[in-house]
């Protein structure tokens, strides 16, 4: 097998360890004081039907419908909103908390070649899509091996050491947001919130064609493990 990662290692006399530790060192985390506030007010927001937002779901987000519905059901939010270009809130988050910007401004250093990224996902969950914990400054040449762009080891590797990383920089911001999610409480809501997308699929959803859509929802809340 031809892995071009491992030709530009050899050719370059690089070790998979030495990118990995340079890949999670230059990383832009949002600061762990402003984290904590940002998370206090973000849980408020989507347990008090105030405006919060989502990626769109599907081609041409067509189904975030649904999960505007299931938000409704798990937290009585009728205000959960589809992000307008489905990264506009992360990329202000991290410009307001961490000094730097994508693009030339007065207040922050101007940042090149950097991406912003979502470690664990889940950005159709309220609670995850703008929590200061899920989102960084990712170097655009390591943002591959954080999504479905590469396969192999070395991007499992990569993937695995920055959950990590970053569960233990916000443990307890994470933990908060498994609480939640990981309640009795909640898990009784999400079935019925399940069953009732299902029963008011055929009339209220006509574009529901994803295979096995309901899991996909279930999954964008699911809770965080770091084994």
């Amino acid at each position: 097998m031809r892995d071009s990662y491992l030709k530009f290692f050899k050719k370059f006399n690089i070790t998979e360890d030495q990118l990995i530790d340079y890949g999670l060192s230059d990383i832009i985390f949002i600061p762990q004081n402003e984290a904590k506030k940002e998370w206090n007010n973000l849980k408020r927001k989507v347990l008090n039907n105030q405006e919060t937002f989502i990626r769109g779901l599907g081609r041409d987000a067509a189904n975030t419908p649904i999960m505007i519905d299931i938000h409704y059901h798990l937290f009585t939010n009728s205000n959960i909103k589809k992000d307008p270009t489905n990264n506009a809130g992360p990329q202000r988050l991290l410009e307001k908390l961490t000094g730097y910007s994508k693009k030339k401004s007065k207040l922050n250093k101007e940042l090149r070649n950097y991406q912003v990224s979502h470690v664990f996902g889940l950005t159709k969950n309220a609670l995850a899509f703008n929590a200061p914990w899920n989102i960084v400054y990712m170097p655009k040449l390591f943002d591959p091996f954080t999504g479905h762009e590469s396969k192999g080891e070395i991007t499992k590797k990569f993937k695995n050491e920055l959950k990590k990383m970053t569960y233990f920089k916000f443990k307890d911001l994470i933990e908060e947001y498994n609480e939640i999610v990981d309640s009795e409480d909640f898990k009784t809501k999400m079935i019925k919130a399940l069953n009732k997308l299902e029963t008011d699929k055929e009339k209220k959803y006509p574009f529901w064609r994803a295979k096995n859509l309901l899991k996909t929802v279930e999954n964008e809340f699911k809770p965080i493990k770091i084994l």
